[in-house]
């Protein structure tokens, strides 16, 4: 199997701590971020987006779904958690529409709808 590619994940930032650390060990993730953070560090510097992709790395960003969602077409996957289930609202691996239980959220799941990864 082939390197996974880059991500700047996108999730609700109302989720359980639990639900966060499966997602985090689930989507192989280096670091998990707010919102905020991830704004400031691109206001910061213009490349960060382009500094994690050429790391290949793995961001997850807490987003307030609540709010106005500006800004979605930065992140590579946006997911709405919600009940135990992870609905895919944007996906540069794929077509959106995607809902997975939590527990079967693997970055492979992510990956398949693109054919990265059968």
């Amino acid at each position: 199997m082939s390197a996974l590619p880059s991500a700047i994940i996108f999730i609700n930032n109302d989720v359980s701590d639990n639900v966060k650390s499966v997602l985090i060990k689930q989507l192989y993730i280096h670091e998990s971020i707010t919102r905020e953070e991830f704004d400031a560090r691109v206001s910061g510097d213009p490349e960060y987006v382009n500094i994690v992709h050429l790391n290949n790395l793995r961001i997850l960003v807490f987003q307030d779904f609540w709010a106005p969602r500006n800004g979605f077409d930065i992140a590579d996957v946006v997911i709405f958690i919600k009940s135990g289930l992870a609905y895919i609202e944007r996906s540069n691996f794929g077509p959106p529409g995607l809902a997975l239980p939590v527990a079967n959220l693997y970055i492979h799941a992510l990956l398949r709808g693109n054919g990265k990864i059968t």
